[in-house]
């Protein structure tokens, strides 16, 4: 297996777990993905059988949306995945939690910065 470009390399979200964050998001996406594709759907029939648009699907599934809890207990009861993507929204809570209350690291500057004066 060939090794990722920029692996290792620090991202400058290492230091307040925001690469974890999107790491979490990334994989379970992914098994969204193998979820849809064992059951033989396309991400519109997926997304129609959920109430969610396809647009949606794809953009879990890439890791460019954020995957709500309610969607991975629906497609894990809805594709009988056993329990492996519901276990999981508990942890998505606490990474968008996590991931609201960071600030960026100029703002942490600016910050610190403003209220010396």
């Amino acid at each position: 297996m060939a090794a990722q470009p920029g692996a290792g390399v620090p991202t400058g979200g290492e230091a307040d777990g925001t690469d974890e964050v999107a790491d979490l998001f990334r994989a379970l996406g992914r098994q969204i993905k193998v979820a849809r594709e064992r059951a033989g759907l396309c991400q519109k029939e997926l997304g129609d059988r959920l109430g969610y648009g396809e647009e949606t699907i794809s953009s879990v599934e890439r890791a460019r949306r954020t995957p709500q809890p309610e969607l991975l207990v629906a497609v894990d009861r809805l594709l009988e995945y056993g329990g492996l993507l519901a276990s999981a929204a508990e942890d998505v809570e606490r990474a968008r939690t996590r991931r609201r209350v960071r600030h960026p690291e100029w703002f942490k500057d600016y910050a610190s910065w403003s209220g010396r004066r």
